[in-house]
């Protein structure tokens, strides 16, 4: 009997056992997925950071980049009017306004043209092009 007490105390030390296994693969289970909630959390708050620096860049430079074409245009008219004012001085405000209008239109056109000449073409549309010509 002694020997069946004994064994009966192993037997229930190894459930207990088997118990603190379970649960400590419980525990390491929901640790690792409270982590990688963490982790996946943290990236997101990164990811969310890095857009906001970026869209914050984006909208500085869209900024600079309207204030300097509103001053171009502004610098372009006065050299245009300085031009037509020089070229026609006794002339009547119809003929310098048209003048001035010609002008415009003219660096309008020539810009157009120099966009258009110096747009490259992508392999893709080239080889695109390219199986059109054949067809």
């Amino acid at each position: 009997m002694a020997r069946a007490g004994a064994h009966g105390t192993q037997d229930d030390g190894a459930g207990g056992h088997r118990a603190k296994d379970e649960a400590s693969v419980s525990s390491a289970i929901e640790h690792l997925v409270v982590s990688s909630q963490g982790v996946i959390t943290k990236r997101i708050d990164l990811a969310l950071l890095e857009g906001h620096e970026l869209l914050s860049s984006t909208l500085q430079r869209a900024a600079l980049v309207g204030l300097g074409m509103v001053l171009g245009a502004g610098a372009w008219f006065a050299a245009a009017a300085s031009v037509v004012l020089l070229v026609t001085p006794d002339a009547n405000l119809v003929l310098r306004v048209a003048a001035f209008g010609l002008l415009n239109a003219g660096g309008a056109l020539g810009l157009v043209a120099l966009a258009a000449r110096g747009r490259p073409q992508t392999p893709s549309r080239a080889n695109n092009d390219v199986s059109e010509h054949n067809r």
